[in-house]
């Protein structure tokens, strides 16, 4: 009887389901008086870091990890300090892997894990060469291993020499599966097309030249097996099956260390009486015990929760994963309660925040624990005309895996049936260009704008990026064209004219010295000094404060009479703030002083709406009237964006591909699908959960620029592939909210040969099988334009 009792219904987040947990059991919880939720939590995260770097001058085994990590990272003492403020923000993913992960036993655990992943790719090898190619490539690496090893060369071919039977797909042979990559492949992993010294095989009559044209025949033979370079080329880059001891001890540091910081950091939550997302839901956990020992509370929910319906299943994560488990761990078949998982797996694209689609596949093929469940397709498409619809079934095929795979993320196409008529006109255009042109694309964003608002009047229209860099000329022509759009955290407040001013004022108050401050102070429309009056006042002394100068009645003489007023009245009116440094607050001060000046009547509605947002994030970082570190205000306001347009009436919104996922439009523009987005940092440690292998830990090589460690790289490569099929996600998602139109814009490069390609890690790359046709012709493109240079911006 819900319907009649709609209170009994309870909506919400999961995140806000475990904050209503932890309250529930303080002292089980360990958060006694809940704490205020943070979305913003980097300024704990760093707090907590400091603590942790602190331990370099301690003695014990902390300190000795701290510094050993430190001289690692070549004493890079605050690039060690941004790791560990990475790793805290993403410690949901990796604490469950790190208690106790540091004894011989561990390392024999992790060891085994590591030698199922190498003897998984040589098993795929073992099986792509046909046995005569097996046979024949005995005596040919017996013949050029032996050839190799007499001469001392350094080859991985020279392990051949001697075996009289072909490698197995066990760890112990991983050097003679090398050796046979290196046989077969050249430097760039493709086949070897001549035989030569360099692999064993040196020139001159009888032997020689027989076993050379026996290892060309092969080579011609392995020509008809397309797949067997690719696999090959990932045997010839596969880690050692064992950690060796100065890995060990560098993985031995991290397990001892990153626990450290995650105490420091619950320990700066209760002083501060702030947590983030990711405690709550820890605590939360902790509050329900584990399913063979459940607390009073998770007994209690068993009793009361009857029915379970989660919406989005596809981007759970491991901790959402295992909070359901807990919840259903007492329930049976026909007891009357139910469980309902809603999603897509081709639209799981949020693996940043460890949602993880393996654990879909896995839940619709295992069921959730011990409850077995029962799938359901959908396949009708409501949303889009038939013109989509068939272009995405006839696209996208090809770009999706052709089998699942639950232990690299992928999914393989399912197509959809239309339920809406098609429309006239073309429903899906591309438009390649050849060579990156910011500017020249923004001006077609603009046009397509313009042919939706003219083609339907009242339908909705999507500017959709990856990347909110992606937007730098295309916000600004959509501004200059008199396009009203919405866009909801998409403008960087830091790109905001009200906001620069106001943190150059801050800048100048906390910093009487900082120049460039003062210059922009100066500059800033409450003074609006003239650059003719800055030369004089300071041009020729450019190692001088400027506050000073302001002071110096000879200076000022030197200014026109209208600038010498404005600095008066400037300098009357800080004059005050800056005395009253260190006595009032850091909002208070700024505000004083920008008041005085008269700051906002030099601003409109959405001027004034950036100048409160980032009054309000300088009360928030307010350190007795200072800001303790300075960097955390340029933190900070990386982290706000400017208030959307009110007078913009949400006909045309602006927004990334992430936002845009579950919405729909009308028309769907995708631009800069030829941008590739920026690499982040290494982060200290690579982990990985594979399901058929078990927990690969790796830990970061020394930063010396020439080392390299194959299992850190392999991780990297494991979760590069994981992330190029999110990627084909991602494009799916952001083409399936269009309803009437879609309209594809990026750019191609010049290949070597002569040919046009997507340029690699972008989203035209993922979706090149289907879209390449449309790429300019390769004998109408001249080299020189596709290289052509990145056209600046137009922003001053």
């Amino acid at each position: 009887d819900l319907l009649q009792n709609p209170a009994r219904l309870g909506v919400q987040t999961i995140d806000g389901f475990c904050a209503s947990l932890a309250r529930r059991l303080p002292w089980v919880s360990r958060f006694g008086a809940h704490p205020a939720v943070t979305e913003d939590a980097w300024p704990l995260y760093r707090q907590a870091a400091d603590k942790v770097l602190a331990l370099v001058e301690a003695r014990g085994a902390e300190g000795d990890a701290a510094r050993l990590l430190l001289a690692h990272l070549d004493n890079r003492l605050e690039l060690l300090r941004d790791l560990l403020v990475g790793m805290l923000a993403r410690r949901d993913q990796w604490l469950r892997h790190l208690v106790g992960n540091a004894g011989e036993e561990e390392r024999r655990n992790l060891e085994g894990a590591l030698r199922s992943l190498v003897e998984s790719v040589l098993a795929d090898a073992r099986k792509a060469l046909p046995p005569g190619v097996r046979a024949e490539l005995v005596s040919l690496g017996d013949y050029a291993g032996g050839n190799l090893a007499a001469e001392g060369a350094q080859s991985p071919v020279a392990a051949l020499a001697g075996r009289r039977t072909f490698p197995e797909a066990a760890a112990q042979d991983l050097p003679a599966w090398q050796g046979v990559a290196e046989l077969l492949l050249t430097k760039a992993g493709e086949l070897r097309k001549g035989v030569t010294k360099a692999i064993g095989f040196p020139a001159g009559p009888g032997a020689s030249a027989a076993m050379k044209g026996r290892m060309t025949a092969l080579l011609d033979s392995l020509a008809g097996l397309p797949e067997v370079p690719g696999i090959l080329s990932e045997v010839r880059i596969l880690p050692a099956a064992l950690y060796d001891e100065s890995q060990w001890r560098v993985l031995q540091a991290l397990v001892t260390l990153l626990p450290r910081a995650a105490a420091e950091l619950w320990l700066v939550f209760r002083e501060r009486g702030e947590a983030d997302f990711i405690e709550v839901a820890r605590r939360s956990s902790q509050a329900l015990g584990e399913a063979d020992r459940p607390t009073d509370l998770l007994l209690a929910l068993d009793s009361r929760i009857n029915h379970i319906l989660v919406d989005e299943f596809q981007d759970t994560s491991w901790g959402q994963y295992g909070l359901l488990e807990r919840l259903t761990a007492g329930w049976e078949a026909g007891d009357g309660r139910t469980l309902f998982l809603v999603g897509d797996p081709m639209q799981s694209i949020y693996r940043f925040r460890e949602a993880e689609v393996g654990l879909y596949l896995r839940s619709r093929r295992r069921g959730l624990g011990f409850l077995p469940l029962e799938p359901l397709t959908l396949s009708a498409n409501f949303r889009s005309q038939e013109g989509i619809v068939d272009w995405v079934n006839a696209s996208f095929p090809s770009l999706f895996p052709a089998a699942e795979d639950e232990g690299r993320g992928a999914v393989p196409y399912a197509p959809s049936e239309p339920v809406r008529p098609p429309l006239s006109g073309e429903a899906v255009t591309v438009s390649l260009r050849c060579g990156r042109d910011d500017r020249e694309e923004a001006a077609e964003v603009v046009n397509r704008v313009r042919q939706a608002q003219n083609e339907h009047p009242e339908g909705s229209c999507a500017v959709l990026v990856r990347s909110r860099s992606h937007l730098l000329e295309i916000l600004p022509a959509l501004r200059a064209a008199g396009l009203s759009y919405r866009a909801q955290e998409i403008d960087p407040l830091a790109d905001r004219p009200a906001a620069q001013d106001l943190v150059a004022l801050t800048r100048a108050l906390l910093h009487p010295a900082d120049r460039i401050a003062w210059l922009a102070v100066l500059r800033a429309p409450w003074c609006g000094l003239t650059l003719e009056d800055l030369h004089h006042l300071c041009g020729d002394l450019p190692d001088r404060g400027v506050l000073p100068l302001l002071k110096d009645p000879e200076r000022l003489s030197r200014l026109s009479p209208e600038g010498q007023g404005r600095c008066r009245r400037l300098l009357g009116a800080l004059e005050p703030a800056l005395a009253a440094r260190g006595q009032r607050g850091l909002r208070a001060l700024v505000e004083g002083a920008w008041l005085t000046l008269g700051g906002p009547a030099c601003l409109e509605a959405d001027g004034l709406e950036d100048a409160r947002r980032l009054l309000a994030l300088l009360e928030k970082l307010d350190c007795g009237g200072d800001l303790d570190p300075f960097e955390s205000l340029a933190e900070g306001l990386a982290a706000l964006f400017a208030a959307p347009d009110a007078g913009a009436d949400g006909t045309l919104q602006v927004m990334t591909m992430h936002k845009a996922k579950g919405l729909e439009f009308d028309t769907v523009i995708l631009p800069g699908l030829g941008r590739a987005p920026r690499q982040g940092e290494k982060p200290l440690l690579r982990w990985m959960e594979d399901p058929s292998c078990g927990l690969l830990l790796g830990p970061i090589p020394p930063l010396d620029g020439e080392s390299r460690d194959p299992l850190y790289d392999a991780i990297g490569r494991l979760e590069k592939e994981k992330e190029r099929l999110e990627t084909t996600r991602l494009f799916y998602v952001a083409a399936t909210r269009a309803k009437r139109r879609l309209h594809l814009l990026g750019h191609v490069q010049a290949a070597a040969d002569g040919s046009v390609r997507a340029p690699a890690g972008s989203l035209l790359a993922s979706a090149w099988d289907a879209l390449s046709g449309h790429a300019p012709p390769a004998a109408e493109t001249a080299p020189e334009e596709c290289q052509a240079p990145i056209t600046p911006s137009t922003r001053p």
